[in-house]
């Protein structure tokens, strides 16, 4: 048995684009605003517009980069960068799955099929969602994608890093 008690390491790659890229476009904004302004204003006016808008945009870009980077690492820790979802048919009705597993080595398998025939969500062995007599293909797949897309945003809603 693998021991999985070590979390991902983190990674800073988003909050270090996002400063960068803010810091740009907090020049070219006070630029823009060095360009609009009269040419007797600009003397007092242009350290300012260039401070305040580099300041302001750095920090929203940095601001938004770590915002990334903390879900990208919710998302590693959680093991849905790492999910797969595969379909068949199963004597002539249509069958998905879905199977990821955490960090910590829990893992999570999601199946839509049939259950006397009725077309079921089954979440780690219970079943979670009934969705009606239909055995198409299109309406396992977006039954299916629908219970995991909920079961995903509560593993998300829940993490705690």
């Amino acid at each position: 048995m693998t021991n999985y008690t070590k979390r991902p390491i983190k990674q800073t790659s988003g909050s270090t684009t996002g400063l960068l890229v803010g810091l740009m476009f907090g020049f070219l904004i006070g630029l823009g605003m060095l360009k609009q302004s009269q040419r007797s204003f600009r003397d007092d006016f242009f350290p300012y517009a260039i401070g305040l808008g580099v300041l302001f945009t750095t920090y929203c870009g940095y601001k938004i980069g770590t915002i990334n980077d903390d879900q990208n690492y919710r998302d590693e820790c959680l093991g849905i960068l790492a999910l797969t979802t595969k379909e068949w048919t199963d004597s002539g009705s249509w069958v998905a799955e879905s199977f990821w597993q955490e960090y910590d080595g829990k893992e999570h398998r999601l199946l839509t099929t049939l259950v006397e025939g009725e077309l079921v969500s089954i979440y780690n062995g219970s079943i979670i969602a009934y969705h009606g007599y239909s055995t198409s293909h299109s309406s396992v797949t977006k039954n299916h994608a629908e219970v995991k897309n909920d079961i995903i945003l509560k593993l998300k809603d829940s993490f705690v890093a």
